[in-house]
């Protein structure tokens, strides 16, 4: 047996190479709940959870509360060789808080992986292979944004992500035409939104996109999360590929934006799907009704990273990649879980994360 005997989380903090913003917030530094699982026969496990309180609804200190005071004594003598039940402890404990439940799930999935000899990516599937990522520009002033653009184009990305939605249209579609001269036809563009315009707005700002005749890969959550009606007009006025993030947490909600016809791709995060399971069951629903996926993050530690990238191995229906903010910090780690090169990310080949 696989008893599980302890569960804590711990607060740490990154700072990062330099402030992150979007149109709804300005990040400075990565704050993260580092989640460790000892089991009775010695092996340990980790996860990490990055809350955010414009997109899960959580903070660090309820995040922590919610490991140590609720996820601790659901999961305490639970047995890992029952993992689907354990999984669904996890996930009964409590309503919400879903990065709190991915950073236990991670930790999770990580003991699984070590207790049946394979690293996480062969655990759900697949052979370990390097993952490819975009770089996202934060929003700033133009020039700052081209000389960020072309500095990542120079350190190996072929594609970025671009936040958009502070200004007005003409500007923000002046910016990034500039940022696309700046690097030229070969380099994807991706642009995202954060909610940040109305229907009616989204749909002018599309069709302005469209006629750019720009190398755009899809424009990403141009309404408001709980718009399907304005996101569904969106999608079916739009020429580009529109993506839903920030509308797509769980898998009803998934099965609602299909419905509804609302996108033509989803943005999975495991800070949203509260982990791996419910996240392998999104892609999966996806790809039966012939939606790709991308697989996103929030400001996180290599921790949830290598789980994110490890889910993007083993899925051949995640055709996107944002898992860039291992770039974006100075997280000192004693062993590191990914290896970086140029915009690969290389994951360790040992049994577990």
């Amino acid at each position: 047996m696989s008893i599980i005997r302890s569960l804590t989380g711990a607060v740490k903090t990154a700072s990062l190479t330099h402030p992150f913003t979007t149109a709804k917030h300005t990040v400075n530094t990565m704050q993260s709940v580092y989640v460790t699982i000892t089991l009775a026969d010695g092996h340990i496990g980790h996860g990490a959870a990055t809350p955010n309180e414009v997109v899960t609804g959580d903070t660090l200190t309820t995040c922590l509360a919610v490991v140590n005071d609720v996820l601790a004594p659901a999961l305490q003598g639970a047995d890992l060789d029952d993992f689907n039940t354990v999984i669904a402890q996890v996930h009964a404990a409590i309503t919400g808080n879903t990065p709190a439940k991915a950073a236990v799930e991670i930790a999770l999935y990580d003991l699984r992986a070590q207790l049946l000899g394979v690293p996480l990516t062969g655990l759900l599937g697949a052979r370990v292979q390097p993952v490819e990522t975009d770089y996202t520009l934060g929003i700033a002033d133009t020039n700052t944004m081209i000389q960020a653009a072309q500095a990542h184009v120079a350190a190996g990305f072929k594609a970025l992500k671009i936040k958009l939605g502070t200004l007005p249209l003409e500007a923000d579609l002046a910016r990034i035409q500039a940022i696309a001269a700046a690097v030229g036809p070969a380099i994807r563009l991706r642009l995202d939104a954060n909610q940040a315009w109305s229907a009616k707005a989204a749909l002018n700002a599309v069709a302005a996109f469209s006629q750019a005749d720009l190398p755009i890969d899809f424009i990403e959550q141009p309404v408001a999360a709980a718009d399907l009606t304005g996101l569904a007009a969106v999608t079916k006025a739009s020429k580009l590929p529109i993506m839903a993030d920030e509308s797509v947490h769980t898998f009803r909600d998934a099965q609602a934006l299909i419905q509804a016809q609302a996108c033509d791709l989803v943005n999975i995060k495991l800070m949203k799907t509260a982990g791996l399971s419910e996240a392998l069951k999104i892609n999966a629903l996806c790809e039966a009704n012939g939606i790709a996926c991308m697989v996103g993050c929030m400001i996180e530690s290599q921790v949830s990273l290598a789980a994110a990238a490890a889910l993007v191995a083993s899925q051949a229906n995640i055709k996107f990649v944002d898992l860039d903010a291992v770039f974006m910090s100075n997280e000192d780690l004693a062993v590191p879980y990914l290896t970086l090169d140029h915009d690969q990310i290389l994951l360790n080949q040992a049994p577990g994360l």
